[in-house]
């Protein structure tokens, strides 16, 4: 496509040319350009013929054999330039690669944190989520994670998205604070009738608690209304007791 558009700039600013008219010269120069990775020109590799532009076929004065000169053997050119093709494959996967670290691939049953999306965050907030276990190691560097909180969605992420848990203590410390803080979670949004097994709720399950302990929290606030209304009454009265008493005392000789 950029050689394309090269070609078609040049015609174009020439003011004696539209592009619309040399549309037939552009492709029989691209079909007649020989390629630095194949080695061969596209109507070589196509048709097993020779071509050459229109230029230089009307300097190129025609042989006795030109007919037989011009045809090649088309079965052995696309084998050459499909071992041209791998090689050049290759070489750029090897120049891709050197200056790049090798990975420390992860296994089954590993702890790791998730690179947090861009889109999804703040300036403060933390970098990696986490953490998940791995629970299927899958093909081109890709893993299979699921929650350690007993969540049944499973995600797929790439190695470079995926930071290792620390081992030892502060491995431990990290495993055990989003245990701990998932069923805090579940403790205050279930109700107070309902007895949670811990990492057994799903996202709609959760969703369900949070419902039901907003009802809860409801009728708990108009219980504990009542119950501030009630003691108010107890002790207005016990202050008007507590008065008339003293009075009577006053008044007695």
């Amino acid at each position: 496509m950029r050689t394309l558009k090269s070609l078609l700039t040049i015609i174009e600013n020439d003011p004696n040319k539209t592009w619309r008219d040399e549309l037939e010269n552009v492709q029989l120069a691209l079909n007649s350009t020989k390629s630095t990775v194949t080695k061969f020109t596209p109507t070589e590799l196509m048709f097993g013929i020779h071509s050459q532009s229109l230029g230089l076929s009307k300097i190129t004065p025609p042989g006795p054999d030109s007919e037989q000169e011009m045809r090649i053997d088309l079965e052995s050119a696309r084998q050459i330039a499909s071992n041209n093709i791998q090689k050049a494959a290759a070489s750029d996967t090897q120049r891709f690669n050197k200056g790049r670290a090798l990975i420390k691939p992860y296994s089954t049953g590993d702890f790791v944190f998730i690179k947090s999306s861009e889109r999804n965050q703040t300036k403060l907030d933390r970098k990696f989520r986490g953490p998940f276990v791995i629970t299927s190691v899958l093909d081109n560097d890709r893993y299979e994670l699921k929650s350690i909180t007993g969540s049944h969605h499973s995600f797929k992420y790439a190695h470079e998205n995926l930071r290792p848990v620390p081992r030892g203590h502060d491995g431990l410390v990290e495993i055990s604070t989003s245990l701990m803080n998932e069923e805090e979670e579940e403790a205050m949004t279930a109700p107070d009738n309902v007895e949670l097994e811990t990492g057994h709720l799903d996202r709609q399950d959760c969703s369900d608690t949070m419902t039901v302990g907003s009802e809860t929290l409801s009728a708990g606030s108009d219980t504990l209304t009542a119950e501030s209304d009630a003691l108010s009454d107890t002790l207005d009265h016990e202050i008007i007791e507590h008065e008339v008493q003293i009075h009577a005392e006053q008044d007695s000789p």
